[in-house]
């Protein structure tokens, strides 16, 4: 499972992700402030769009370069260790 792929979106998938410990830094600025609770859950729910999106993003990233290139060397394997990672995201 530790072994390295081509993947596409890494830039990109970096930059959400960088993003997002942004948010949370400015999350733990606001409760440092006293900010209302509206505004932190507001905020709060903005990350947990941003993670849903970094999700899918690395989730049709390695289907379409893990599994595939597994598959195409005839790991079966890749199917079944596919199957119940999209099992936890459904």
């Amino acid at each position: 499972m530790s072994e390295k792929h081509n993947h596409t979106q890494l830039k990109d998938i970096d930059n959400r992700l960088a993003t997002i410990e942004g948010h949370i830094k400015g999350i733990r600025q606001m409760i440092a402030e006293q900010k209302s609770c509206e505004e932190i859950l507001l905020q709060l729910h903005a990350i947990n769009g941003a993670l849903k999106k970094v999700s899918k993003k690395i989730l049709n990233d390695h289907l379409n370069n893990c599994v595939k290139e597994s598959i195409e060397n005839g790991e079966s394997e890749t199917l079944k260790n596919f199957a119940d990672i999209l099992e936890k995201y459904i």
